[in-house]
């Protein structure tokens, strides 16, 4: 009885042992071969928004793409990126991740409450580059069409959550950074002002300046930086703040892509809203935000219809005083703000649209002012202006 018993809790370990080796081996081999046969028979994705990515197509096959090997290092990719599920593998992917203790995802740090902020390096070659760049134009400006101008910087989120970092995370200070950009442009040239927000920012970081899951600040931060750069005030009221959206999901997240991170609200100062903008010198509106981009994964794009490279902006300023921008996106919920003290705001996004200075000064003789707004990861990381001649 004892060896009967000996000999079917052997053939049980036995059937145990050789289930657990087909299994292995059906999942390999699907693998190899059945998910490679769903994602050509599958329609291709152009895009994966929960990514912010552009996802890439079948490869075009040739003997030259074959010798190459071309062929096969872009089917890897397109395998990859078309792959069945892809989004809910990732999420599964990054959660176990976050389980065993990351707290880092692609240069995203997630901090205590769940705050998402982006990792600061100084980078002191591209931002010397940005302060050369924005100093000669300035000069120019100046020495040809007696224009005054401004570079204005804005902090990122990390800039005021440290306390929220992992205890092991890396960052360099933007203050100090800040403190650079500032002394080099005075010290090289007296004819360009500086301004950044971070003072003021910082006496309100308790308030929702900024959004969780994005890069970008929100409309109240913008509000606080105008008052204290057109106003000098440092406090901000709520007046005609109103919520427009729940569940922004930003930049930040589709690094991160983890299901207990919470989405964002997006709230705007609707008494901006009413004032006719030209964008890209052919669409005309009649408001400056956009409630159809609310209903898309990037919400941020409410503000200035999406991302111009080019837009003109009616302001209501009786005094014929007209102001030229080059710009980030974090300037869309900050321009709003000037329609009451410019008649006219030209605005231009200098990596997507490459202005002839003097040719449109020639023909806008009442813009008076230039101001450069971005946000101090992009001119820490990007040559922003490098399109400027």
């Amino acid at each position: 009885m004892n060896k009967k018993l000996a000999f079917n809790n052997l053939m049980s370990k036995n059937f145990k042992s050789n289930l657990l080796k087909y299994i292995t081996i059906i999942f390999f081999l699907g693998s190899i071969f059945i998910v490679p046969i769903i994602t050509l028979s599958s329609p291709d994705k152009k895009i994966s928004e929960i990514e912010n990515k552009i996802l890439t197509q079948f490869p075009e096959f040739s003997l030259s793409s074959i010798k190459s090997k071309r062929f096969m290092k872009n089917f890897d990719n397109y395998t990859s990126d078309q792959f069945p599920f892809r989004t809910d593998f990732i999420k599964l992917k990054n959660m176990y991740s976050y389980t065993i203790g990351n707290r880092e995802f692609r240069d995203i740090y997630i901090g205590k409450n769940g705050r998402l902020m982006e990792k600061f390096i100084f980078n002191k070659d591209i931002i010397d580059k940005n302060i050369f760049k924005v100093s000669n134009m300035s000069r120019y400006l100046h020495d040809n069409y007696n224009i005054k101008s401004k570079l204005m910087i804005i902090p990122t989120s990390i800039a005021f959550y440290e306390d929220l970092l992992p205890s092991w995370s890396y960052n360099d200070s933007q203050k100090t950074t800040l403190n650079y950009i500032e002394e080099n442009i005075n010290s090289n040239l007296d004819k360009l002002s500086f301004y950044t927000p971070y003072d003021v920012l910082s006496k309100n970081k308790d308030k929702y300046i900024y959004f969780n899951t994005d890069h970008h600040w929100t409309q109240l931060g913008s509000k606080i930086a105008y008052d204290n750069m057109y106003n000098n005030l440092d406090n901000e009221l709520y007046d005609d703040y109103d919520k427009v959206a729940d569940n922004f999901y930003g930049t930040y997240y589709s690094k991160v892509i983890l299901p207990k991170i919470k989405g964002d609200s997006i709230y705007s100062y609707k008494n901006y809203n009413n004032f006719k903008m030209t964008m890209d010198f052919s669409e005309t509106f009649n408001t400056l935000y956009d409630e159809s981009k609310l209903n898309g994964k990037n919400k941020y794009q409410y503000f200035l219809h999406g991302d111009p490279g080019f837009s003109v902006i009616e302001g209501n300023s009786s005094k014929p005083n007209e102001i030229l921008i080059f710009k980030d996106s974090y300037a869309h919920s900050f321009i709003p703000f000037l329609t009451n003290d410019y008649s006219r705001i030209h605005v231009v996004d200098p990596r997507y649209y490459s202005l002839d200075i003097d040719d449109y000064l020639n023909n806008n003789k009442n813009i008076k002012e230039v101001l450069f707004i971005n946000n101090l990861q992009t001119f820490n990381s990007e040559e922003i202006y490098k399109k400027l001649k």
